[in-house]
């Protein structure tokens, strides 16, 4: 193969990796939205809520709502480092 190809043949290689690392970031940021959105309600619900048992439910149900945002936080900042790096 001819050096143009190879060129060719690298670049549509890493312009399909960072498509598939932009579609990934893209993703993770709606479902990080979504993520928030649900947790409003809940806090917004808890306020509301007088029953107890009713609270603890939504009490675990947030922790683990906001330990996944943490979670998807910590990726997405990753996934930023890395567009900037190939960039």
């Amino acid at each position: 193969m001819k050096a143009k190809q190879l060129l060719d043949k690298l670049s549509r290689i890493l312009n399909e990796d960072h498509h598939a690392q932009l579609e990934k970031y893209k993703s993770l940021k709606k479902v990080l939205k979504s993520l928030q959105l649900e947790q409003s309600e809940l806090e917004k619900q808890l306020t509301e809520t007088q029953d107890i048992d009713a609270k603890e439910d939504i009490e675990s149900r947030l922790k683990i709502i906001v330990a996944q945002r943490k979670k998807g936080r910590k990726v997405l900042k990753h996934l930023k480092k890395a567009r900037k790096v190939n960039s």
